[in-house]
């Protein structure tokens, strides 16, 4: 297991406290731009130095951030990337790929289907989103939290208030800044409350 302390702003020593189960970090986002492969490779790092496995897409723009970013880094053998079309296979990033939908669907029914079996396996995810936030991200960011799973929101914008997670500001190791969504906890869950 893997803990996680976020401020909470009510004072300045509380913090909410939690952890992640099964290590895999989902990185997800926005097709419309790319990443600075030095984020990319800070964030690596930081996450796979506390064990964490990598799980991304085969999409373009923050997909397409990672892929590079995780071939060129020493975590490339803990990497998978998930694909929704087989002539995505041959990504030449030289990283684990695997066609995780029924070959032949309709393009945006197997880009879902993706983004479902990605936010299914993953124990944490970072999303890097659009904004306003594109139909990827918004489906990736509501099937984790649907499936306990807490997300980093990498942005300016707060997240919506909800019912389903709460929200945190926060930064992932003083690289980025944006919000903690961090779903209930449930003690049979993958997220847990410490006290």
């Amino acid at each position: 297991m893997v803990s996680f302390s976020i401020p909470t702003g009510k004072t300045a020593d509380t913090f909410f406290n939690f952890t992640v189960e099964n290590r895999c970090l989902l990185f997800a986002g926005s097709r419309n731009f790319e990443l600075n492969p030095s984020l990319c490779s800070h964030l690596i790092n930081s996450f796979g130095k506390l064990g964490f496995s990598f799980l991304t897409g085969c999409a373009s723009g923050v997909d397409k951030s990672f892929r590079y970013a995780l071939s060129t880094s020493s975590y490339s053998k803990n990497s998978i990337v998930a694909c929704a079309f087989k002539y995505r296979l041959k990504d030449p990033s030289g990283l684990c790929s695997l066609l995780v939908v029924p070959d032949n669907l309709n393009p945006k029914v197997a880009l879902a289907k993706r983004t479902l079996w990605m936010t299914s396996r993953c124990s944490l995810l970072v999303l890097f989103p659009d904004f306003p936030c594109g139909s990827g991200s918004r489906l990736a960011f509501k099937s984790a939290i649907m499936n306990n799973k807490p997300v980093f929101v990498a942005s300016q914008v707060k997240p919506k208030d909800s019912n389903l997670y709460n929200v945190y500001k926060d930064t992932l190791f003083g690289l980025v800044s944006g919000f903690w969504c961090v779903p209930p906890v449930y003690k049979d869950g993958l997220c847990y409350e410490l006290y």
